[in-house]
């Protein structure tokens, strides 16, 4: 993680590099306290390990998704090279009330990327959802 302080190691395909293309500053800033703080640092470390041990928790979670009947927006990044923007098609169609947007000009981590775009659409659908039903779905449950 001491690699992690230099912005060319954070760049990196297997560090931020593929997840942000803006983010370097907040990146830099989530280093910090994994460096500082051993609590953090092994949360971080049972976190990643946990990620990995359970195979079928996405394949279980995404069977369970066409079951879900309430508005959904789903944000992707157009250009995102880890999640490509077919599986947020994907996870938009598993959905019956599920509305896909493709944020251009951002990877995966659209908050870092593209903040001003990302709460336009939320507040938007959020809107849409406070004031209507929306595509056939009760609003109100």
């Amino acid at each position: 993680m001491r690699q992690m302080r230099l912005r060319a190691v954070r760049r990196l395909p297997v560090a931020f590099g593929r997840l942000t293309k803006r983010g370097d500053d907040a990146t830099a800033r989530w280093i910090g306290p994994v460096l500082r703080q051993p609590e953090i640092r092994r949360d971080a470390v049972r976190v990643l390990r946990a990620a990995g041990a359970d195979t079928g928790l996405l394949v279980r979670a995404a069977e369970r998704l066409p079951g879900f009947e309430r508005p959904v927006l789903v944000i992707w990044a157009a250009d995102d090279r880890v999640m490509p923007p077919e599986h947020g098609r994907r996870l938009a169609a598993l959905l019956p009330y599920g509305e896909l947007v493709e944020v251009a000009d951002s990877y995966t981590l659209v908050p870092l990327d593209q903040p001003r775009e990302l709460a336009r659409l939320l507040r938007g659908f959020a809107r849409a959802q406070g004031t209507s039903e929306t595509n056939g779905a009760d609003a109100e449950r």
